[in-house]
């Protein structure tokens, strides 16, 4: 490798610079929300040793994502278990993936290049949008970086000045491997595979018998979690895959230009609006600088770099070119929604371009210093405009509500309540699912306060109620279904926590003990013990409603029961039945007195209420039913539902 002159060494300095300031500037103005949190999750139990996950969390198609982005995520949090910790890893590791850019052009371009390629990777509102939060996607690409520079480095720099056959070895045995690693992030780095072919075609005549072996080791090693983790999931659901091809196709193939635009936007660093707010994306754009689309003027300086790199190398031109569009071309078929992020990976090979474009006008201006001075110029002014534009954008979406599916509420609105929660030690969040997977308040808060309060539960405020037997804090999100007053948990001394303007912000309530239930009256028993801990304690009927009161033991993450109450006459024909989900076991707290209801008319010649608790198969076991057994007073099976004899009412 080339020795690093002074000059060169302050530019890679620059660059880093404006890199961290694009993506460490204002660093709490970052999305955290359902994605975030279900891998924050994931990697959280996985840095704890709860487990080590063989998949990632879902993908759009159903299809469960790789778990490498959860095994990456998983070296911050084993060093501090704290989400916003993790997010600045994230942004840390970006920057170095701009010091890894240069790197690659430093090595098989010019130091000019180099330049010019790092300072608009570094400043694309784009490039820092996607280095900040916890996505799958917005790791990949400094590894994807990093294997694509050993990949250089050890098939076509076999004479370059300062390589040694050892480091070419190491590059040969880690660069695929590395890249298989990144492109599992997500599905869309898939379509990068063609430029390591490529790669691998150029450089056959060097390539190294051992240091090959060793690569095909490696690269199946680092694969085999995902197979695992993939043919157990079609174990369980055979369909899975072929279900997803079959949403994808069941419209037909239509070419969709749509991933052409979204290039033209990375290239230019504009667009940004249209994914941050895409119903508000007028008025966000109102708040960028007067001369704000004067950068769509980067896409001719990269589409005439892209040419100058033909007339100079042939092989480098074909590399760049299947870096920048492969992904683009995959998508025009049209067999899946395209998304601008599905094109993450081509950002560093469109700053690629946009540095051989400027070094070609440079060179044609090489004895016309005035006319060179002004190409820095307008390159500076070009670039100083996607800085302020940056800005102004975090600005936005900071301060205003944006409609969903735009920028949610920043990580920056969200850390005041956290910070207040974690002076307690028992939390109770209303919100309108308790799913993690589904509903990402569940995820969010359980990462946030991942081990600073004793117990966190999500409740839904339809259909169940909690009764914890000491002091606990009740956060109403904004999602709940229940206005804050209308709550159960409500009363008098409360505090609002604001999240943006237009939005209804969360309340939160202090309880030194339960609130009573203000509802129909419950018939008390003795406890019927279900084999999953759970105990049912009394019941109620009021009008057309079943109300049934449980006892339950602590947290059983993944144990998620339905449950059922039917009524039956004398001659045991059944008269009535309610099913409905219970309450998530991640949510149980030890001792926590818990009410569920749902319709059922207690009609006069009900003589019996039988209530059971099941599982729902899935995949291939959808039809299947498995019942929690009730437990005799010995602990022994005794059947599979509570025959509870109805206390008659006039």
């Amino acid at each position: 490798m080339k020795q690093l002159k002074r000059g060169e060494a302050l530019q890679l300095l620059l660059i880093l610079m404006l890199a961290a300031a694009m993506r460490f500037g204002r660093a709490d103005v970052v999305e955290y929300y359902h994605d975030d949190a279900m891998l924050a999750t994931l990697a959280l139990e996985s840095a704890d040793g709860l487990r080590l996950p063989l998949t990632g969390i879902l993908s759009s198609t159903g299809i469960p994502n790789s778990p490498a982005s959860v095994y990456l995520l998983t070296i911050p949090f084993a060093i501090k278990a704290d989400p916003r910790f993790a997010i600045h890893f994230v942004m840390l590791f970006n920057v170095i993936g701009v010091g890894l850019l240069w790197l690659m052009a430093r090595m098989f371009t010019t130091s000019r290049v180099a330049f010019v390629a790092g300072l608009a990777y570094a400043i694309n509102p784009w490039a820092a949008l996607y280095s900040r939060k916890l996505w799958a996607q917005e790791m990949h690409t400094p590894l994807i970086l990093l294997g694509l520079l050993l990949l250089i480095y050890g098939f076509w720099q076999r004479r370059a000045p300062g390589s040694s056959r050892r480091g070419r070895f190491l590059a040969q045995a880690l660069g695929v491997p590395l890249l298989i690693f990144a492109i599992q992030f997500h599905f869309a780095a898939w379509s990068l595979l063609p430029v390591v072919f490529l790669a691998l075609w150029v450089g056959r005549g060097t390539v190294s018998a051992p240091a090959a072996a060793l690569a095909v080791i490696l690269s199946i090693l680092v694969l085999l979690p995902y197979a695992k983790g993939l043919a157990e999931t079609l174990g369980r659901d055979p369909r899975r895959v072929s279900d997803a091809v079959g949403r994808s196709t069941s419209g037909g193939i239509e070419i969709d230009f749509a991933p052409i635009g979204h290039a033209i936007m990375l290239a230019s660093g504009t667009g940004l609006e249209t994914w941050l707010a895409p119903e508000q994306a007028e008025q966000l754009a109102s708040q960028y600088p007067l001369l704000w689309p004067a950068n769509f003027i980067l896409v001719i300086v990269a589409v005439a770099g892209l040419v100058a790199c033909y007339k100079r190398s042939q092989k480098m031109a074909f590399f760049v070119s299947i870096w920048a569009f492969a992904p683009v071309l995959l998508l025009i078929p049209g067999w899946t929604p395209a998304y601008v992020h599905y094109l993450i990976p081509s950002l560093p090979a469109l700053a690629l371009m946009t540095g051989f474009g400027v070094d070609s006008l440079l060179q044609r201006l090489d004895t016309k210093p005035v006319g060179k001075g002004l190409i820095w110029a307008v390159l500076a002014c070009l670039l100083g405009l996607q800085f302020l534009q940056w800005h102004a954008a975090l600005s936005y979406v900071e301060q205003r509500h944006i409609n969903y599916p735009g920028f949610t509420a920043p990580l920056s609105r969200l850390l005041p309540l956290r910070d207040r929660l974690r002076q307690t030690d028992d939390v109770l969040v209303i919100s309108q699912g308790m799913a993690w997977n589904l509903h990402h308040e569940v995820a969010v808060w359980d990462t946030l306060l991942w081990d600073n309060v004793s117990c966190l539960r999500t409740l839904v405020p339809q259909g169940y109620a909690v009764f914890p037997d000491h002091a606990f804090t009740v956060v109403i999100a904004p999602d709940s279904p229940i206005e804050p007053r209308d709550s159960l948990y409500a009363k008098a001394a409360l505090e609002k926590f604001s999240t943006r303007a237009g939005e209804r912000g969360y309340y939160v309530f202090d309880w030194n003990r339960a609130p009573d239930w203000q509802g129909p009256g419950i018939e008390s028993i003795d406890p019927v013990s279900f084999s999953n801990g759970v105990q049912l304690t009394g019941y109620g009927f009021h009008g057309d409603e079943v109300l049934l009161e449980w006892r339950l033991p602590g947290r059983r993450v993944g144990m998620d029961y339905q449950y059922s109450a039917q009524i039956y006459d004398d001659e045991g024909a059944r008269l009535g039945q309610w099913d409905a989900r219970f309450w998530h076991g991640r949510h149980w707290c030890a001792g926590d007195r818990l009410l569920t209801w749902g319709s059922l008319d207690n009609d006069d010649l009900a003589t019996t209420l039988k209530v059971a608790m099941y599982t729902l198969g899935s995949g291939k076991n959808e039809a299947r039913i498995s019942n929690a057994e009730v437990l005799d007073e010995l602990g022994n099976p005794a059947g599979w539902s509570a025959d509870i004899p109805l206390v008659q009412r006039s």
